[in-house]
Formats: C-alpha cells, sequence, structure tokens
C-alpha cells in the first residue's frame, strides 16, 4: 500500500483490508457495459482490465505502464507456471472517491488480493510526464529560492501515480509467484516493490512502450534513509532482513527507506557482488516458504557485518538526480537547471603579485 503525502508505505494484506464501496461502485471486473458507473471507462490490456474516474487517456497511460512492468516482473523473476488471470485496476479521480471505495486513511494506492483488484486515484503526478524547468534570468532571490525548494520537496513527497501501480503491481506478482500462506520477511517484498516504484516509463516511435528504467533514485527514500544513518536510527541489518509484517510497520517510514535501498544496494552495489541474491531468495521462497532456510541458504558464506557495513557506504553514494536534500542549508543545494553559471573564482595570488600558474614572483 502506498501511504501519501509522507511515503509511508503500508501493505493493507488481502484478509485484513475490509474494503467497502459506496453502494455504486462494483468490486473487481466489469465485464459488460451495464456494469460501468456513470462517469467511468474501461480499458483492458493483456494482463490488466482498467476502470478509470479519469477519462480513456490516463486509463490507457496506466495499463499500458503496468503491461511493461508485468514484462519487468517476469522477465527478473521467471514463472514455472501460466493460468494468471486479468487484473482489475481502479483509478479514481480523487482522494475523497478513493477513501470512500476503500476506507484506508493515508493511502495512495493498496492492492486487494481477494478482490485481486488494485485500487488508486489520480494523485496529478504522473512519472511519463515531462516537467519543463522554469526559466532563470537571472540570480535568484532569496524568496525565489526558498520557493523552488519548497516546490521540489512538495513534488519529492507526493505519491507518483505510475509508481504506486508499479509497487502494488508488484505486490499482485509476488503473492501470485510465492503462493505463500504463511509471513515472511518485509523486506523483499515491500523493498522491491519501492525498486519498481521508480521504474521510468518510456516510449518509442509511434508513442510504443519500451522497456523501463530500473535503478533509478526514491528521493523520498533517499532523504528518510540518510536522516535515519546519520542519526543512528537504521535498523540493525541482522535483526532487519527477519522482520515479520507487524514488526516492519512498527516502524514504517525508516524500514520502507531501508528495504528499497537494501535491494537498490544488492542490485547495483559493489560492482554487482551481490546481484543475485534478490533474485536467488525469491526464487528460493517459491519452492520452500520456510523463509528461515531459504534465508540460510542465500545469505551462506556472507559475512552480515561487512555487508552492512558496505551498505552504508553505499547510502552515503546515493544522491538524488538534481542533487537536491531538503536538510542542506540554504543556498548549499546545486543552482536550479538554466541558472547562470558563476564567475570563475581568481586564482590565489602568492606574494609578489603573481600566481601558482605563472609562478608568482
Amino acid at each position: 500500500m502506498l501511504h501519501a503525502p509522507r511515503l509511508l508505505f503500508a501493505l493493507a494484506l488481502a484478509g485484513a483490508l475490509s474494503a467497502q464501496n459506496d453502494g455504486k461502485i462494483r468490486p473487481g471486473p466489469w465485464p459488460t457495459p451495464a456494469k460501468v458507473p456513470p462517469g467511468w471507462v474501461v480499458y483492458n490490456t493483456k494482463n490488466y482490465h482498467v476502470q478509470s474516474q479519469v477519462g480513456m487517456d490516463k486509463g490507457k497511460r496506466l495499463g499500458d505502464h503496468m503491461e511493461v512492468m508485468n514484462v519487468t516482473y517476469r522477465k527478473m523473476f521467471k514463472p514455472d507456471k501460466g493460468g494468471e488471470k486479468q487484473q482489475t485496476i481502479k483509478l479514481f479521480k480523487d482522494e475523497q472517491g478513493f477513501q470512500m471505495y476503500g476506507q484506508v486513511p493515508g493511502a495512495a494506492a493498496y492492492y486487494d488480493y481477494g478482490e485481486r483488484e488494485m485500487v488508486c486515484y489520480d494523485t496529478g503526478k504522473w512519472s511519463d510526464e515531462e516537467k519543463p524547468a522554469g526559466p532563470v534570468t537571472g540570480p535568484e532571490s532569496r524568496l525565489d529560492r526558498l520557493n523552488r525548494r519548497s516546490s521540489r520537496f512538495e513534488d519529492m513527497m507526493t505519491m507518483d501515480l505510475l509508481g504506486c501501480a508499479a509497487h502494488e503491481g508488484w505486490h499482485q506478482y509476488y503473492h501470485w509467484y510465492v503462493v505463500s500462506q504463511v509471513e515472511l520477511p518485509s523486506w523483499i517484498n515491500e523493498g522491491m516493490g519501492d525498486y519498481f516504484y521508480t521504474a521510468a516509463p518510456k516510449r518509442g516511435k509511434g508513442g510504443k512502450m519500451r522497456p523501463v528504467e530500473l535503478g533509478r533514485m526514491n528521493d523520498g527514500r533517499l532523504w528518510v534513509l540518510q536522516a535515519a544513518k546519520r542519526q543512528d536510527q537504521m535498523e540493525p541489518l541482522e535483526k532487519f532482513l527477519g522482520m515479520l509484517q507487524d514488526d516492519y510497520y512498527s516502524n514504517p517510514s525508516i524500514c520502507y527507506a531501508q528495504g528499497w535501498a537494501f535491494c537498490q544496494f544488492l542490485l547495483h552495489g559493489e560492482k554487482g557482488k551481490y546481484s543475485k541474491l534478490v533474485p536467488n531468495y525469491i526464487r528460493g521462497l517459491r519452492d520452500d516458504t520456510n523463509w528461515k532456510a531459504v534465508h540460510t541458504k542465500v545469505f551462506k558464506g556472507l559475512d552480515l557485518s561487512k555487508m552492512e557495513t558496505e551498505f552504508k557506504a553505499f547510502i552515503d553514494t546515493m544522491k538524488t538526480a538534481d542533487g537536491f536534500d531538503p536538510e542542506k542549508p540554504e543556498g548549499e543545494e546545486p543552482p536550479p537547471a538554466g541558472a547562470p553559471a558563476p564567475a570563475p573564482a581568481e586564482p590565489p595570488k602568492e606574494p609578489g603579485g603573481g600566481t601558482p600558474a605563472n609562478g608568482g614572483k
């Protein structure tokens, strides 16, 4: 489940989710036009049945993105079975309608295993839309800088609709792939959900969707995690890897950020040394839901203390694409895109009026 606006994610599993509707919106698929409520449209893809309250264009964009994500899940974690049924996605126009239907306070999206449907609302932020940088014609005033930082922070903490869908789509695929009725460690499920959240949509010629770009930064998670690291608030790795849902949700902000970053580290850090660990772990859970046995096998021979040190060093190298850090003092962050380059500083003068470059006298 994706919470807004502070990125406190929490997946409500099927049995725990008491979804209710307002008597007009029917859960599950709407197979005939008579089932489609006024103001809604339906767009079908190979794997998804998208019900949109915000028009066909956005319904199609959402469905097409999820088809590419479905290919991505299957490529990383190849199934050995068929029979996955078409999944329903409900896209509400606003948070009010979403909450009336699902009654999940603070959430931006959730996946209901019982109804086989993902439910979300239009947050106003879609990662397939390019945001042109505003023109910068001269030096920023202090007010301009304050407004820019405030706008950037607000954007960083606003849920991206396609990211929400990619996160919840992973939960749907994971539970179908693993088919477990027992509790499993949350880091692998939620961490990979946030990993897929940042997948960048790409369109080729004619608007056709292309494979997504993976491994991008999750700005809100990164900010939370780096603050937690500075304050020594991260969960110890050995404990973290065994945390089940209740423990994970007891410290959601840090656990979600740590789970995302740890998956990022395993898949992209240390020059690929750990890149097979996540696929091996998830395949292990598919074949044996005794997660402790799977954990022992996958992490056999690895020094968790050393891995934790490497992980924390990896966190220090992580940066947002534009270098923004809301905790940096005002004026220390990079200038906005398009800002004029500052004049080069004069080289320090040596005694006698010369410079190091010309061998001052």
